[in-house]
């Protein structure tokens, strides 16, 4: 694999920016903040922000992710190992990265390491749209307070 973010000819990776109307830390704590997490994009949130730390995200008649912390730089980037329940391959890894801008943060979301493999097609598709979907539902939590989110959603 490439860097994070260039995927390499044997790989796929999912990559968005979003301008949030809210401040850098703002932003890192909805991504870190177990009580914030549940807010905008899981049921159940555990997490150790620390490098090495473990992470847990739940949702309610779906999957649950649990994995470790592969980067963690405070108020800047959150890099995690992203593990698939029931799949054998494994090698994902989902980073956020936030970073100021004139009235507010841009958050980067990418998820690297999709191998282009028949079988991982619908993860990746999953990946693209829900990355997109939860994102643009942090965008709203943080500037409105309004969770988007229905159980119709899907």
């Amino acid at each position: 694999m490439g860097k994070i973010g260039m995927p390499s000819s044997k790989t796929r990776a999912v990559g968005h920016q979003y301008f949030i109307r809210a401040s850098p830390k703002q932003v890192f704590d909805a991504l870190t903040n177990p009580r914030i997490l549940v807010k905008w994009l899981a049921d159940r949130a555990e997490l150790s922000p620390k490098k090495g730390g473990s992470y847990l995200l739940g949702w309610e008649g779906g999957p649950t992710h649990t994995g470790t912390i592969v980067e963690f730089d405070p108020d800047r980037a959150l890099a995690l190992s992203w593990e698939w329940p029931g799949v054998s391959l494994k090698g994902t890894v989902f980073r956020l990265s936030v970073e100021p801008k004139e009235g507010g943060s841009v958050l980067s979301v990418e998820h690297t390491g999709f191998p282009k493999l028949e079988r991982w097609t619908d993860l990746y598709g999953g990946a693209e749209w829900g990355w997109t979907y939860f994102a643009l539902n942090l965008k709203s939590v943080l500037e409105t307070g309004h969770d988007l989110r229905s159980k119709y959603d899907g």
